[in-house]
């Protein structure tokens, strides 16, 4: 019909409007996971399960600092499934550091890819870490494309 909206057909649509989280089959979904952090902060990553047909990654940054793995620093660290550690120890660096965004991503045929189609990223927290359940872009949402239990804890 003539001058009705049409309603958003993916996950990334209902986020390009700027939403934070939407609800899906009784479930919040985000984009993006943005936690609170300060110089020193330690972040541990375990990977807990990804989809073996296609490269998955979670991607961290440090807003306003860098992220230091075994004494490499960088403003974002990429860890894809098929490459890194099944755990992975991360220190937050950078007096103006405030906030931590992680968001997963996927390899498309050698291309980098996040943020499209159904992308986005369930999250349960318990009390000894935040379990995050992400889907890929590709297809119906999935919740299984990758699983990580991400912790961070203060400075000392």
């Amino acid at each position: 019909m003539r001058g009705e909206a049409a309603q958003p057909s993916t996950l990334s649509d209902w986020f390009a409007d700027g939403a934070e989280s939407v609800m899906h089959d009784g479930r919040e979904v985000r984009p993006l996971l943005r936690l609170a952090v300060s110089e020193g902060t330690r972040v541990r990553v375990e990977r807990i399960a990804a989809r073996p047909d296609r490269r998955q990654a979670l991607k961290l940054a440090a807003e306003g600092g860098q992220l230091e793995a075994d004494e490499a620093v960088s403003e974002i660290i990429s860890l894809w499934s098929d490459t890194s550690p099944t755990v992975v120890e991360l220190t937050v660096r950078g007096a103006r550091a405030r906030r931590l965004e992680v968001w997963n991503a996927w390899d498309l045929g050698g291309v980098e890819s996040a943020w499209l189609g159904n992308a986005g990223m369930v999250v349960e927290p318990s009390e000894q870490h935040l379990a995050l359940h992400c889907s890929d872009g590709l297809g119906a949402p999935s919740f299984t494309d990758l699983q990580v239990h991400l912790s961070v804890a203060p400075p000392g």
